[in-house]
């Protein structure tokens, strides 16, 4: 498979993204590897938030960096994809057999949001 840059930009970002107050691109560098019964996606998002910090309530930028382990698995008797939250080490997704393709948003989306501090602090 050869090698694609994808880069989301805040006028092209989508409602589900913006909970995230991404501040620039979302930059996703994967790599798709053929698995038994389907695919392994692995690879780093990163970008910038913006945040308010706890202490002076003044915004601030942080950037951030996750990396993406993810199982694809093609299932027969599947009409739409479906995630499975089973595992702790990495995401599950199940697409129907005859699907090719998988759409990463929620991954995404529920890994930047996992990384996200509690209390932002402006350093």
């Amino acid at each position: 498979m050869p090698e694609q840059n994808f880069s989301l930009l805040e006028s092209d970002e989508p409602t589900l993204f913006r909970e995230l107050r991404l501040k620039g691109s979302l930059n996703c560098n994967l790599v798709v590897s053929r698995e038994k019964g389907g695919f392994a996606v692995k690879g780093t998002v990163n970008g910038s938030q913006e945040f308010v910090c706890a202490r002076t309530l003044e915004p601030f930028e942080l950037p951030f960096e996750v990396e993406v382990d993810a199982l694809v698995l093609q299932e027969q008797g599947l009409t739409r994809q479906e995630e499975d939250d089973g595992s702790d080490d990495f995401f599950k997704i199940k697409v129907p057999a005859n699907q090719n393709e998988v759409d990463l948003t929620e991954t995404v989306r529920q890994l930047v949001i996992l990384q996200e501090p509690m209390a932002p602090v402006k350093v």
